[in-house]
């Protein structure tokens, strides 16, 4: 009798044991469920059965008592707003890529504004600024005013983001691609400038040597030795060079020189 007696404490005893640590394990569990942690760069907005309790930083927060927490991240971040075609204002068509960054300022009207979230009416807000702004403005002028336009596209669309509590840090435009005849046409007009800056240049060579040909024609007409001692000079060989021959008809001489100037020998007139 005393040795089942001790059985059945024994058994209760290990039952109460397993128990206790079941116990402790399923409060370890729901302790854990219950902690929340924030990092660096985030809000955490906690709800108190559906209704915003507060706004919690960085740290551990339990979540007791009908409590739920959303959390924000309030560091820089990007939307890539993809390619789209879009009718500037003299009716050609281009496409457009926009690169945004952005942050968030006011965690609970960014979370509370709209019921998908921030994330789409931003989306939605670029690229509806970029489709405006581009519709303003001619190809050419885009094309030239290009890098001024991001000026205006951030302050086109920064009303937007500080409705929905973010702050616009930049918008750009990433890519601008043009319909393919109109690339076409873009290249045909450079290659005519440079062709015609090339024209230019071979005209303006060709005068200077056209000068240079008249001022030597002029000297050489005053004075007809230059024109022996040019001769003499092409004739005269040089340590690379193998003496020329030359054969002249006739009585002919090198130039005529009048008055027999420069030693060279008239050439006797025809009977």
């Amino acid at each position: 009798m005393d040795e089942y007696s001790g059985l059945i404490r024994v058994f209760w005893l290990l039952a109460g044991v397993a128990l206790l640590a079941w116990l402790v394990k399923f409060i370890a569990a729901k302790s854990a469920a219950m902690a929340s942690t924030i990092k660096e760069g985030e809000r955490g907005l906690v709800y108190r059965y559906g209704r915003f309790d507060r706004e919690v930083g960085p740290g551990q927060h339990w979540m007791v008592f009908g409590r739920t927490m959303t959390r924000v991240p309030v560091n820089e971040l990007n939307i890539l707003v993809a390619n789209q075609e879009v009718m500037t204002a003299d009716r050609m068509a281009v496409k457009l890529s926009a690169l945004v960054t952005y942050k968030v300022i006011h965690p609970r009207k960014a979370v509370e504004k709209s019921q998908s979230g921030y994330y789409q009416p931003l989306y939605y807000a670029a690229q509806l600024s970029l489709r405006d702004a581009v519709a303003e403005l001619q190809l050419e002028m885009l094309i030239d005013t290009r890098a001024q336009l991001d000026a205006a596209l951030t302050g086109r669309a920064s009303a937007a983001f500080a409705e929905h509590g973010c702050e616009l840090i930049a918008m750009s435009v990433r890519d601008l691609i043009l319909p393919p005849d109109v690339r076409r046409l873009a290249t045909d007009v450079t290659r005519a400038k440079f062709e015609a800056a090339a024209a230019l240049e071979r005209a303006r060579g060709e005068q200077a040597s056209l000068r240079l040909l008249a001022n030597a024609a002029r000297l050489i007409k005053g004075n007809p030795e230059l024109m022996n001692l040019r001769v003499l000079q092409a004739l005269s060989t040089g340590n690379s060079k193998t003496a020329p021959t030359i054969i002249l008809g006739g009585n002919a001489g090198i130039v005529p020189v009048p008055g027999g100037a420069g030693g060279a020998a008239e050439t006797p007139d025809d009977e």
